[in-house]
């Protein structure tokens, strides 16, 4: 692909690939065995909600999910409740709490020692889907596993091979590594391979990883999968994630002639002497980064549309965490605020929703179990699980609704302890130790969260204690004990 594309062309040709491209052939007996829909889950690595241009606050050029948008269900209230890697992909895959699930950091061999890593007997969501038929692939970033342990003070190692057998839970096209961020030089194990089987692939990884994941849905030579299974693919994207200089210059030429100030337009960025020094220097290539996953998340809406698979497929672009980006002089995530907790999530399935924007504040335990309904395979949903299946909602609106959603960071070995918070529809509240050192903000009149009331509305902190601690009892979250010290 030629990195010679201009904002004028980027834009020209997003609107018009879709419709250009003609119906590929074989895709109606494949779609006469497809008994349940597939499912094509794309989640980027580090991409704040705000940085989808129909949202209107960063200034991103993403026309495909602009489009996209509207022809699905959109969550502007969805949260990751650990905001970091690998405890999202923890939640994702085992539908548990972090304090459950064991995985309560990222994975690294600093943590190994502590189970900080997911657990080979978890029964995970490929392992549900491979369960009912599914031909199911993962692609991309897996960070769930643990590198041998390191002694105190060396370097954490943070990649390691994962392989064949139950630590890969019943995946049947493994394309993927551990934790590794060079963009432009990505690596793979892929197959039933050994460690020594890596392959090195001098491509940008979202558009490699893009290129895997249409040869899967295309079927390539009948190599890839099944045919007359339904299948699941996993697109674990790594960008926006930095190294934010690890990006295609036709992305960035997108956003020739802007400035700092045209770009860090939220006003809760410090520009000034105060201010976060790293986020001048890395916008743009953050927001060019988004633009790249954009028109990847495309192609592969294009072979959909292509396969005649559209219609039967559903598909979630959404992803594990967001990015300060300067926002409150951080960088990164980890954090409640919004940069960081609110993360886009955008869900089509043409044949079984209705297409409209949801203020359905769905947390990521709940991913499991609202797939496995939306699929038809509700009563496949572990008891294990800890997740609510919010399934009903997403299709027509109807069924139970969470007012609140828990935030929490948890240090490896200690479930208890760390800060926990909450998110309504209206605020936003987190203490560290019990009811101490808290943040409370109004994010409908303060929507930056600039203004901390804890100290201001002692009635308010005491209605949003409530909540969180209900919230964290319905959760089962060990933190509570720490109420009486």
């Amino acid at each position: 692909m030629s990195d010679q594309v201009n904002r004028r062309d980027f834009l020209k040709r997003a609107g018009v690939v879709g419709a250009a491209m003609a119906i590929g052939t074989g895709s109606q007996e494949l779609q006469a065995n497809t008994r349940r829909p597939n499912l094509v889950y794309v989640f980027p690595d580090q991409y704040r909600r705000h940085a989808m241009g129909f949202v209107n606050e960063d200034p991103v050029l993403t026309p495909r999910l602009d489009a996209f948008a509207k022809e699905g269900v959109y969550l502007p209230h969805a949260v990751s409740n650990y905001p970091v890697c690998s405890p999202y992909r923890a939640m994702l895959m085992t539908g548990q709490w972090p304090a459950r699930n064991g995985v309560m950091a990222n994975c690294n061999s600093s943590r190994t020692h502590l189970d900080n890593f997911l657990k080979k007997d978890a029964y995970c969501l490929t392992d549900a889907l491979s369960d009912a038929g599914y031909h199911t692939a993962y692609l991309g970033k897996w960070h769930l596993d643990g590198p041998p342990s390191t002694p105190e003070g060396e370097r954490a190692v943070w990649d390691v091979f994962t392989p064949p057998g139950p630590r890969r839970h019943s995946i049947d096209f493994w394309y993927s590594y551990g934790a590794a961020n060079n963009h432009m030089e990505p690596y793979y194990w892929t197959g039933d391979g050994g460690e020594d089987s890596r392959i090195d692939i001098k491509q940008w990884s979202p558009e490699h990883e893009a290129d895997q994941a249409i040869a899967y849905i295309r079927n390539d030579g009948g190599d890839y999968r099944d045919a007359d299974r339904p299948f699941a693919i996993f697109l674990s994207i790594n960008p926006p994630h930095p190294p934010y200089h690890l990006v295609p210059d036709r992305y960035r030429e997108l956003y020739t002639g802007k400035f700092v100030d045209d770009l860090l337009v939220r006003p809760n960025v410090d520009r000034g002497e105060s201010g976060n020094k790293r986020a001048p220097g890395s916008v743009l290539d953050y927001f060019a980064m988004v633009s790249g996953v954009d028109e990847q998340f495309g192609r592969i809406l294009d072979t959909l549309e292509a396969e005649g698979l559209a219609d039967d497929t559903i598909v979630v672009f959404t992803s594990d965490h967001g990015e300060m980006m300067g926002g409150h002089g951080r960088m990164s995530k980890n954090v409640i605020y919004e940069e960081s907790f609110n993360v886009p999530f955008l869900i089509r399935y043409a044949n079984g929703i209705q297409a409209r924007t949801d203020d359905l504040m769905l947390g990521t335990p709940d991913i499991y179990p609202t797939l496995l309904g939306l699929m038809g395979l509700g009563d496949r949903i572990p008891d294990a699980v800890e997740g609510v299946d919010r399934s009903s909602v997403i299709r027509d609106g109807s069924g139970v609704r969470p007012d609140a959603a828990a935030y929490m960071r948890l240090p490896p070995g200690r479930p208890s302890g760390g800060p926990r918070g909450v998110r309504t529809h209206r605020y936003t509240y987190q203490c560290g130790r019990p009811n101490q050192d808290a943040m409370l903000f109004d994010n409908t009149q303060d929507p930056y969260q600039m203004d901390n009331l804890a100290g201001k509305a002692p009635d308010l902190v005491k209605e949003m204690v409530g909540q969180m601690e209900a919230e964290l009892e319905r959760i089962q979250d060990p933190w509570l004990d720490r109420r009486g010290g």
